[in-house]
């Protein structure tokens, strides 16, 4: 038996790491072809090209309205489409995965699936092969430290935005007034353990 056992590269993906694996898959093939964009400072994806024959890329373009959609939200809303959904159910038939994600498995059914993950990650293949890459590492696979630093951090939060208050002068943030949240920093500044 091969490493893969004939898996494509979504199979890979969603064996490796779930349909939100697939999702990063679908999208990072569509960035490295140039078929979408997005922008590095609110991870905001636009397309550049809308017609694809693959049903994973096609739900993925199908996802972005015309005005963009941040990056996790778009990766959740293809994880949860029909044809990742279809992935799944193609493995779980195949014995490869669990009947449901609560269901039991026996423990042989249970050393299958790892045995695989196993041989799937010792096949590796080398950096030319991007999207198999991803499959199987998740973004540890994508070889643009720019692009991985995308798919590894979250969305900003574009809900709250500093407010200029009228009559103030200065540099800096002096003057404006920036609203208070919870979003994940102590007092220092520093990230508090996300």
């Amino acid at each position: 038996m091969s490493e893969d056992a004939g898996l494509n590269v979504y199979q890979i993906a969603y064996v490796c790491g779930g349909p939100a694996r697939v999702a990063m898959v679908a999208l990072v093939g569509l960035y490295e072809d140039g078929q979408i964009k997005i922008a590095r400072a609110r991870r905001r994806v636009t397309v550049l090209e809308r017609d694809h024959d693959d049903p994973v890329r096609a739900a993925a373009v199908a996802s972005i309205p015309e005005a963009g959609r941040t990056l996790g939200s778009l990766m959740s809303a293809i994880a949860a489409s029909g044809e990742v959904t279809e992935i799944g159910r193609a493995l779980r038939e195949r014995g490869l995965l669990p009947r449901s994600r609560l269901a039991l498995w026996s423990s042989s059914r249970g050393r299958t699936t790892r045995s695989l993950r196993r041989r799937i990650v010792a096949g590796l293949p080398a950096e030319a092969d991007m999207p198999r890459r991803v499959a199987t590492m998740g973004p540890a696979g994508i070889t643009d430290p720019e692009l991985r630093r995308l798919f590894e951090t979250p969305d900003p939060d574009l809900s709250v935005s500093a407010v200029r208050v009228p009559g103030t002068r200065g540099g800096g943030t002096e003057g404006y007034n920036t609203p208070q949240r919870g979003d994940g920093y102590g007092e220092a500044g520093g990230p508090s353990g996300w």
